[in-house]
């Protein structure tokens, strides 16, 4: 499996995974489901393959796309909490927040040369969604 097909692989399972948090997980707690319960198993699924991902990786070598996406994931979990942190002091608009955090893991690729493609700008959105999604949502009262 050569680069592309790996970073095409792994973008499936991000844009399921949005599409999931998007669409399912709604539905889900429409009818009753429990779904923090639900969040809690797909974080322990979601640690499980990044062990597996982290054992596999010596011989993955030649797979830069894997680095690619591990950089996407680590910087969005950065990106997104800054733009949850602006918008909470007041910085950002709620509708600014995902353009504030794409925006940060943009330039974070480009200053360590990573070539802003369409395919990884797919990567960036569903790195930016499911890190949302692990946050959960938080309530926030003024007193």
């Amino acid at each position: 499996m050569n680069t592309w097909q790996t970073l095409l692989v792994v973008l499936g399972a991000i844009v399921v995974a949005a599409l999931m948090i998007r669409f399912v997980l709604p539905r889900l707690d429409a009818r009753g489901v429990d779904v923090p319960a639900v969040v809690e198993s797909a974080k322990s699924v979601v640690a499980t393959a990044n062990n597996i991902v982290n054992v596999l990786r010596p011989f993955l070598a030649e797979v830069t796309g894997i680095d690619v996406v591990d950089k996407i994931l680590a910087t969005a979990h950065v990106g997104v909490g800054n733009a949850e942190q602006l918008y909470l002091v007041g910085q950002l608009e709620p509708g600014e927040r995902k353009n504030a955090a794409r925006q940060y893991i943009r330039d974070t690729l480009t200053l360590i040369g990573v070539e802003i493609t369409p395919e990884v700008e797919r990567v960036i959105d569903g790195a930016i969604e499911a890190e949302v999604l692990s946050m959960g949502h938080k309530k926030i009262t003024m007193k």
